[in-house]
């Protein structure tokens, strides 16, 4: 009879359950919060990048990341604008100034032409914007080309994208 009930309890115990929750014993881990950051990227005393969000998280040894209304203006080399980006969230690689971009990312060229994303990179040292997934491309005319790929100059005038398909207006 002991034996029934012993075994009647250890059923009973293994059959509870058990929540895991992942975060409930984790210490927040920011060693930095910004709120309201600008942040500046300059070659040889020209701007290149201005950067702008809601927050900015930065821990040691890893990207700095920007959270929240994320506008990131660009210049060319004579320091005019000439587009705008803007994310949700976006990352800030300190060893080469990449910018990486994620969620609702759109750029504005100057001239009219404009990106729309998931996410994107901004190259540095190329002065290059990238995508790897699904693009749409807006020309100032109107048309709309989509694709899975992209790669352009800072102010989308010369551009090339991968996979392409879409309409063009009767008449172009």
């Amino acid at each position: 009879m002991n034996k029934i009930i012993i075994y009647c309890l250890l059923l009973c115990v293994s059959c509870t359950e058990v929540k895991y929750e992942p975060n409930a014993n984790v210490k927040n881990n920011k060693e930095n919060e910004i709120w309201n950051p600008v942040i500046l990227l300059s070659r040889e005393n020209t701007r290149l990048v201005k950067a702008r969000s809601k927050k900015l998280y930065k821990n040691l040894n890893e990207m700095a990341l920007l959270i929240g209304s994320v506008i990131v203006d660009f210049y060319n080399e004579d320091g005019d604008h000439i587009s705008i980006l803007y994310s949700d969230s976006a990352r800030i690689d300190e060893r080469n100034n990449n910018l990486y971009a994620m969620g609702n990312v759109y750029v504005v060229s100057d001239s009219g032409y404009t990106l729309s994303a998931n996410k994107i990179v901004w190259d540095n040292r190329y002065e290059m914007i990238m995508a790897d997934d699904s693009v749409m491309f807006t020309h100032s005319e109107g048309d709309t080309l989509y694709g899975v790929g992209f790669e352009s100059d800072i102010d989308l005038e010369r551009f090339k994208i991968f996979k392409p398909y879409g309409i063009l207006r009767e008449g172009t």
